[in-house]
């Protein structure tokens, strides 16, 4: 468990936070709702996080996916019942139910996806990923080559996605725009993550810093300059552009990667306040992620007018409570079960997720 990893994946959850609710702070929050971006962070550091097991040549199956379902669906299972309460009425409330339980949440458009919390897109996303690895660490076999080969595969396929698709949000997308948000269109930010792992153990431990520092420099610099395009242009100013519109988010992913890079090998973080607070961070990462949207929707149900600043800090630590209780009386109990489980089958180590 690397405690680096922990406090980005920490930040990533409120980054995705504060994009969702920037509008308390300001009435103009265009650089704000950049932070939507966490949500490509996340896909960036699980192809950090399994690329041990992508590089493999392959592992024990069922305990992996023991892991992963006790992982993921505890917390998620806590959650959905909540915002089925607060939801509005509709026909198909149940069903969306049903699919969403099944991770199927996004197979028909944006009001379906949505329609419970936003956030909960990018799941399908992730336990597509996790049920593709076994095969992808067999296809990999530990030829890095492969993972390149597949990186440029998938470039291409994602640009040919983005060039037919329609828009998410019409009533009836077509199966290309369906595709552009499930493991298609982003397997290539799961294998940005999967590069900076390769990176970091090359030049792990050496005493040269200095690439550390430049990479880390590179993707800030490249993360301000896409964060002040959206700013200024918003999902317009991309949707224009193909290129943008194909790679808009591949390219913070990479300007993700590089600061990952930089940050691991310019941060140590092994002990006293700065591990606690990292593993404090990643811990109620999930949390956070799932739980932010539900604690926004109910302030503005509430008829609550309370001055920017203050509503958003409410609603801060309303989310921070909300996950420190889903943590310690679900998820912590749940992972435990979930590894002790895992162990009779295989003497998997610990990950990080």
């Amino acid at each position: 468990m690397n405690p680096v990893i922990e406090l980005v994946r920490g930040l990533a959850a409120w980054m995705v936070f504060t994009a969702h609710a920037a509008h308390l702070l300001t009435p103009d929050p265009a650089f704000l709702k950049f932070l939507w971006t966490g949500v490509d962070l996340f896909f960036v550091i699980s192809g950090f996080v399994f690329a041990p097991l992508l590089l493999s040549g392959g592992f024990a199956i069922r305990a992996y996916a023991i892991r992963r379902v006790f992982r993921l669906y505890p917390l998620y299972l806590v959650s959905l019942p909540l915002y089925y309460l607060i939801a509005p009425e509709s026909a198909e409330k149940f069903v969306y139910l049903l699919k969403h339980l099944l991770f199927l949440g996004t197979t028909s458009g944006a009001h379906e996806a949505f329609f419970f919390n936003p956030a909960y897109w990018s799941l399908p996303v992730e336990v597509e990923y996790y049920l593709l690895l076994p095969l992808l660490a067999r296809l990999v076999a530990g030829r890095f080559w492969v993972v390149l080969g597949l990186f440029a595969i998938f470039c291409c396929l994602r640009f040919g996605i983005v060039l037919g698709a329609t828009p998410f949000a019409v009533p009836e997308p077509n199966w290309l725009a369906i595709l552009r948000v499930h493991l298609p269109g982003i397997l290539i930010e799961f294998l940005v993550g999967v590069f900076v792992y390769v990176a970091h153990q090359h030049w792990l431990g050496s005493a040269q810093r200095s690439q550390a520092l430049l990479a880390g420099l590179m993707g800030l610099v490249l993360w301000l300059a896409l964060g002040l395009f959206f700013a200024r242009h918003g999902d317009q100013g991309i949707g224009v552009h193909l290129w943008l519109k194909a790679y808009f988010s591949l390219l913070c992913a990479i300007g993700y990667g590089l600061m990952l890079f930089g940050l691991l090998g310019l941060m140590r973080c092994e002990d006293g306040w700065c591990r606690m607070s990292a593993f404090f961070l990643g811990n109620l990462s999930y949390g956070v992620y799932l739980f932010h949207i539900l604690v926004l929707r109910l302030y503005a149900q509430s008829g609550l007018s309370l001055p920017g600043v203050v509503a958003f800090i409410a609603c801060a630590l309303s989310v921070l409570a909300l996950a420190m209780l889903g943590h310690h009386l679900v998820e912590h109990p749940a992972r435990t079960f979930g590894r002790r489980l895992a162990s009779r089958y295989a003497p998997v180590r610990r990950d990080s997720r």
